[in-house]
């Protein structure tokens, strides 16, 4: 095991199959994120030495406990993985999508269905899809322009994807007066956004079109 902890760069995508903090099996891919660390960890009812590791999303804080996974001397696994394609379908569990987590509602896929060892190809149509935590390990695959939930799944289910990018995230701005007049749907900005912690809207979001990107526009340049 030593010998392929050796092995790795902070930054490698990797695939880490051992165990987490509460000594259930867990397996992890994503950007090694940190040095692999020393520990005394739980493991069938008892401590046990080894190394945990920090998988994930690049630029996830190593303190969220979803990226930690622990291997043992004897027990578990880690090895050098090839990243997700831009534009090529993958058929994987859905734990295997970087980014998936419980906190994680930023992320968005391109959603080809359900996959599994019979299914050979995406379903049509093709929808971009948004992936949120539920409750009791279940988490949403929705439909990002309705909301409309395409698939209940658990981390273990195969589903078809392709990566996306991430939802916009407006930064907090500073409370902003609104003006009497919103802008009608005429005006084409898109959905309100609202401030995380006061409520006020501080700009619209409108989807991709035409081959654009996403396009934010703050409350203070309708006013002008």
């Amino acid at each position: 095991m030593k010998t392929q902890l050796a092995e790795l760069r902070v930054g490698d995508y990797v695939k880490a199959e051992g165990v987490d903090t509460r000594g259930h099996p867990v397996s992890r891919m994503g950007t090694l994120l940190a040095e692999p660390k020393d520990v005394t960890a739980q493991r069938d009812g008892r401590r046990s030495k080894g190394w945990r590791l920090f998988v994930g999303l690049a630029g996830t804080d190593i303190s969220e406990r979803s990226t930690w996974v622990t291997i043992f001397p004897d027990a578990g696994s880690v090895e050098k993985a090839e990243p997700p394609e831009a534009g090529k379908w993958q058929n994987t569990q859905l734990r295997e999508i970087p980014g998936v987590k419980a906190t994680n509602h930023a992320l968005r896929i391109h959603f080809g269905g359900k996959g599994g060892k019979r299914s050979t190809e995406p379903q049509e149509p093709v929808m971009l899809a948004g992936v949120q935590y539920t409750d009791d390990g279940v988490y949403e695959i929705y439909d990002v322009d309705t909301g409309a939930v395409l698939l209940a799944a658990k981390l273990q289910t195969y589903v078809w994807w392709m990566s996306a990018k991430p939802a916009l995230q407006p930064a907090a701005a500073p409370l902003t007066v609104v003006p009497v007049t919103l802008p009608g749907e005429a005006d084409d900005l898109g959905t309100p956004v609202s401030h995380t912690r006061t409520g006020a809207i501080v700009g619209y979001l409108r989807e991709p079109r035409n081959g654009a990107d996403w396009v934010f526009t703050p409350i203070g340049e309708t006013e002008k």
